[in-house]
């Protein structure tokens, strides 16, 4: 068989039944969030007009700070495992392998951190273990960040969301290191990858998710200051942890949905229903799509600074060893 064939056989191998599930709850997410926008298309049509230039720019550089924290999440976790790195070379390897969050599928930006750990002397198991973590520490901090917030936005809040409350112990119970470390064997024995070699200091797990949360209340500001920017006479306290909570929870739900890229369609829908309360269908339909594109925009900015950092990191490297063949 020849290299073409071998390659072509590959290609057809690829597109099973999984393949086509993906593809399929991918184009029906889209779908839906298509059909959504054409039958309220007068209410955001309305609501774009609304918008301000600085009211964007204003949530886009935030979005870009609440995409930056989680590095910093990441980088606490590896630390705890042994594997400290500085954070120009953190930025590299994290940012560039984001990237793959947009392959249907969860596990491509931490195949791809574990390659790119790798130049820099961090064996692959540590590496794979660090963003593992992250994303297992992500939904429990997501859940946290609702739990706390959504229940206090008005009296009919508290009556829906009751039972948020009663999942916030839960959740503080699985941040805890010595439950987390039972966790994470079980996953990392279902995902078919060795268990850590040691166990997360809960110093590591308590800044890693620190971090995570303090990206969640980035991402809810980012969020209130669309809504604000559409409802001027909308404000307060008690709009801003609807934002909060709402954003929290979308991501959540989104990420859950393994088989859709970044949690596309998804999350959109649970944070319209979320800023239901406050924000008719149009313009929070407008505030979700505006989101996901500033949050694009945000991962597009970081693997950028990923990819300079690298190329300069690779400069300096290739100076370093001229220099010394010529001594």
């Amino acid at each position: 068989m020849s290299a073409r064939q071998g390659a072509a056989s590959r290609r057809r191998a690829g597109h099973g039944p999984r393949w086509w599930a993906v593809r399929g709850a991918l184009l029906v997410a889209l779908g839906l969030l298509v059909l959504a926008m054409v039958s309220q298309w007068n209410e955001i049509e309305e609501s774009v007009r609304s918008l301000t230039v600085g009211g964007v720019v204003a949530s886009g550089v935030v979005t870009v700070l609440a995409v930056g924290t989680t590095v910093l999440s990441w980088r606490a976790l590896l630390g705890g495992l042994g594997a400290a790195l500085p954070l120009r070379a953190a930025v590299r390897i994290f940012f560039v392998g984001q990237i793959g969050k947009y392959i249907p599928g969860s596990v491509w930006p931490v195949l791809a951190q574990m390659e790119l750990s790798r130049d820099h002397g961090v064996s692959r198991p540590k590496a794979a273990s660090a963003s593992l973590v992250v994303l297992a520490l992500a939904v429990p901090s997501g859940g946290l960040a609702a739990a706390v917030t959504l229940p206090f936005v008005s009296a009919q809040a508290l009556a829906d969301y009751w039972w948020a409350l009663a999942v916030v112990p839960v959740f503080v119970v699985v941040l805890c290191p010595p439950v987390l470390s039972r966790l994470l064997a079980l996953a990392f024995r279902l995902l078919r990858r060795p268990p850590l070699t040691e166990p997360l200091p809960p110093r590591a797990v308590a800044a890693g998710a620190g971090w995570l949360l303090l990206s969640f209340c980035c991402y809810g500001v980012a969020t209130w200051l669309l809504v604000r920017d559409l409802h001027p006479a909308v404000g307060g306290g008690r709009l801003l942890l609807l934002s909060l909570g709402a954003y929290a929870l979308a991501w959540t739900a989104g990420f859950l949905v393994l088989v859709l890229p970044a949690g596309a369609g998804v999350r959109e829908a649970v944070l319209v229903l979320a800023l239901a309360p406050a924000v008719a269908s149009g313009p929070a339909t407008l505030v979700a799509l505006v989101a996901r594109l500033l949050a694009t925009i945000a991962d597009l900015v970081w693997a950028l600074v990923g990819v300079a950092l690298r190329q300069r990191g690779a400069r300096l490297l290739c100076t370093d060893d001229a220099m010394q063949e010529r001594m």
